[in-house]
């Protein structure tokens, strides 16, 4: 009880940092919590999930390219060798839960595509420890070019700054930008400057505004063929609907976890 109380006190004190240094993240934070609460009322996602072998083998297809060997090759093993390792030399005393962490199909998609597609450019919403930005980072390092674009608020807490990203091991931060800030905020000005983006990847806050509101604005700055991915699509319905709207090439859903992806085609 009292690790709980020192936690809400730490947040009581950084939520009022927050207000004196930015009350404009504060207010975006405080709408977010609300958002989560309105979900739950929404219409429910009517998706069928797929495995991902087969989703793979669906991706191949519509890209023309290979995806399953890149599961397969040594770099995706190591990378996944690495996270491990540096999340048990986390431990327990974390500032916030370890159950952050992407899912595995979505950390092995990211990787995956970034080999097939070979991306000048990746962008990546929501980093918490950095599953994904570690799986991307690698996979860029792998071809040899591209840079990884990951957005991410600073925490209320401030003891937990210095653990975003902790994943992303020392050698792959060249190939990785961490912009500090809201989504809404820093999207607008960094996406004109990100020339050859071809891999979005949204895992930031899941509520149905956000999620809306990222994939609208990501959506006309990506080069053809691209993949958009969206963690937590069980949430609500604003991966189903984008696809519908936007009708890519090829959608699904994962059935091992629920991870949304989407190809746009080229002209």
């Amino acid at each position: 009880m009292a690790r709980r109380d020192d936690g809400r006190r730490a947040k009581v004190a950084g939520a009022a940092r927050l207000l004196a240094r930015d009350p404009r993240e504060l207010f975006e934070v405080v709408v977010d919590q609300a958002q989560r609460a309105v979900d739950p009322l929404r219409r429910r996602p009517s998706w069928a999930p797929r495995p991902l072998d087969e989703i793979v083998a669906g991706l191949e297809s519509d890209l023309g390219r290979d995806v399953a060997s890149f599961l397969r090759e040594d770099g995706r093993a190591d990378i996944e060798a690495e996270v491990r390792e540096r999340i048990e030399r986390l431990g327990t005393d974390v500032p916030f839960p370890l159950a952050h962490n992407a899912a595995p199909s979505l950390a092995q998609l990211c990787y995956a595509l970034c080999r097939a597609l070979r991306p000048a450019a990746v962008l990546e919403t929501g980093v918490a420890y950095g599953v994904t930005s570690a799986f991307i980072a690698k996979a860029l390092a792998m071809n040899g070019e591209g840079q990884l674009h990951s957005v991410d608020r600073a925490p209320v807490r401030p003891d937990a700054r210095s653990y975003i990203g902790a994943l992303v091991t020392e050698e792959l931060h060249s190939r990785w930008t961490l912009h500090r800030g809201t989504s809404r905020r820093l999207l607008p000005r960094l996406l004109p400057d990100l020339e050859g983006l071809s891999l979005f990847v949204h895992d930031s806050q899941h509520t149905y505004p956000n999620v809306t509101w990222e994939l609208r604005t990501v959506t006309p700055y990506l080069t053809r063929p691209a993949a958009v991915l969206v963690d937590d699509v069980a949430a609500n319905r604003a991966f189903e609907d984008w696809v519908e709207r936007s009708r890519p090439s090829f959608s699904a859903v994962v059935e091992e976890a629920p991870v949304g992806v989407a190809v746009i085609a080229g002209d």
